[in-house]
Order: C-alpha cells, then structure tokens, then sequence
C-alpha cells in the first residue's frame, strides 16, 4: 500500500512525498482562507511548511500502523487539486473508516473534489490487495459547508443524523451532519 496510487480522468492520487514541498505549499497558501472554517486549527495559523511535515510524518505513521491513508490528488501541470484521507480505519467487526477531504481554491468548482472522493471510496471498498477492503465509510461536514455536503451528495453518501458539537472547529464545537456510504451502495469506478 505505500506505493499506492489512483488514476482518475484528471488526477493522480498517491501520498506526498518530500519532494512535493513546493506544490503543497503553492495549494496550502492560495487555500488556507477557504479552509480556515473547516479545520481544526486555522491553516492561517502555520506555514504551509510546517502543515506540509505535518502531513508527511501522519502520511507515514498512519500507513505504517493501518490506520490512516493520505493522498493527494496531482494534475497534470503539477498542481495539487486536492486532498483525500481515510482515517481511523478500523478493522475487526466494523471494517470502516473516517473520510475526508480539501480542495485547492486555484481549482475549485471543476468537480475534482467529487473526482477524488470517488476514488477515495474505491480504495476504501476495493478488495485487498487493491484497496483496504471496508464495509463502511463516514463523513461528518459542517451543515453549512454546502461545497463538502454537495460533493458527499454527488459521491452517494447517505445522511444518517445530525451529531450535536462534535468537534471543534475553529475554536468552536461544531454540529456536524453524519453520512455514510456502505461498500455494496458503491460502484468502483478507478480500481478494480
């Protein structure tokens, strides 16, 4: 899996590497205002270089232990169209999953997002040794994140409940839409 990639009509999905500094800082600075109301902590906060080695080390430790899979989705031209992660990948008697996922500004409204989510969802549902194998996948997203409620829409997430202050999110404890998407409600379009 450390070597995994995904070809998409538009992309190539695979993790960051060291050499991909450059291109991460590049979609981190012209992004950091569109994400500062979805994450944690403001990327306004951090340099794009510190956010980049911060990904690098939980890109390793996370395919390392099982946990997590971090990929980015490169364009043709270099440029990163966006973000795309499986975490706390469980396996046992749930076989599931947290997805989620940030698009470059440079980029947005092209569908690329949608683009990489599908191709997320296949390396989630694919059969090992392809993909992980899951059963299910959630996405939590801020009610009025209508961009990320509109790309879960388009991938064929589910709704399933609304989750009171489920985390905070830019300093505040956010109420978060609950979706899901179950491996046989998925078609793989990428892998096989």
């Amino acid at each position: 899996m450390e070597s995994l990639t995904i070809q998409t009509p538009r992309m190539l999905l695979r993790p960051l590497v060291p050499d991909d500094r450059a291109a991460y800082r590049r979609a981190h600075e012209a992004s950091a205002a569109l994400w500062a109301p979805w994450f944690p902590e403001s990327p306004l906060g951090q340099t794009a270089d510190e956010w980049f080695d911060r990904k690098l080390e939980r890109t390793a430790l996370g395919t390392r232990e099982g946990i997590e899979r971090r990929l980015a989705g490169f364009l043709a031209d270099g440029r990163i169209g966006g973000f795309f992660n499986l975490t706390q990948i469980y396996r046992r008697s749930l076989q599931g999953a947290l997805a989620g996922w940030s698009g470059n500004a440079e980029v947005a409204r092209q569908g690329l997002a949608t683009e990489g989510v599908i191709a997320m969802l296949d390396l989630a549902f694919a059969p090992e040794p392809a993909g992980l194998g899951l059963h299910r996948v959630q996405a939590n997203i801020i009610p009025h994140n209508a961009p990320s409620l509109r790309v879960a829409e388009k991938a064929g997430f589910r709704r399933e409940g609304l989750a009171l202050r489920y985390l905070n999110i830019a300093g505040e404890w956010r109420d978060h839409l609950m979706f899901a998407k179950l491996a046989d409600e998925h078609t793989l379009r990428f892998l096989p």
